[in-house]
């Protein structure tokens, strides 16, 4: 495996030891395949599936996803770029979510695409200073797939998690947050929700 998928991996498990930046989550499954031939032809294909946000819908039980492009539009593209915004829809959560590709890093046998909270942009005046999300806007969620010989590895990683109590719409939204965040640590829902996507993203 390439050098960004572990020292995400690494900036994680350092987070894991100490509360300072927030908390830190790894979500993963992985694949084997017969041979490196078959290994690569299946990297390159869901390489393109992990650029098709609306594919991840059929991999996901209680999260809906939608692309919509940097002016807050639904995207015209199949493929996500960087600046596309992305819509989560937990069922049962009481409200959307959004985040902002802020990063792609491609390289031969890694794929990594890098998500931080950000505001709802389909608002007429959008306040760029509200994170429309249960998690600050300093965290960031990566959405990592690599390949090592035979076997693909598809993550999850989330970075300085943080529940978002001050830079949110309303109290409403405050409130919201609380709750989805606690729900999601204390009973496993949230990390429940990313195992089952990522093994079903693989197969």
């Amino acid at each position: 495996m390439n050098s960004k998928i572990q020292n995400l991996l690494a900036q994680a498990e350092r987070q894991a030891r100490t509360s300072e930046t927030g908390e830190s989550s790894i979500t993963f499954a992985s694949r084997a395949f017969s041979d490196a031939n078959e290994a690569e032809n299946s990297f390159n294909h869901l390489k393109q599936k992990l650029f098709h946000i609306r594919s991840w819908n059929a991999e996901s039980f209680l999260t809906s996803f939608e692309l919509f492009d940097k002016n807050g539009k639904p995207s015209q593209d199949e493929s996500a770029v960087v600046g596309d915004f992305i819509r989560l829809s937990l069922a049962g959560s009481g409200k959307d979510d959004w985040v902002k590709i802020i990063k792609i890093t491609e390289e031969p046998d890694e794929t990594v695409i890098t998500v931080q909270p950000s505001y709802n942009p389909t608002k007429n005046q959008p306040d760029k200073n509200a994170t429309s999300h249960f998690f600050t806007s300093d965290s960031t969620n990566n959405f990592c797939l690599g390949r090592n010989r035979e076997t693909i590895s598809f993550y999850v990683i989330g970075l300085d998690e943080k529940t978002n109590t001050n830079k949110t719409g309303n109290i409403i939204e405050t409130v919201r947050n609380i709750a989805v965040s606690n729900i999601g640590c204390y009973l496993r829902i949230q990390k429940s929700e990313w195992k089952t996507f990522c093994e079903n993203f693989l197969r």
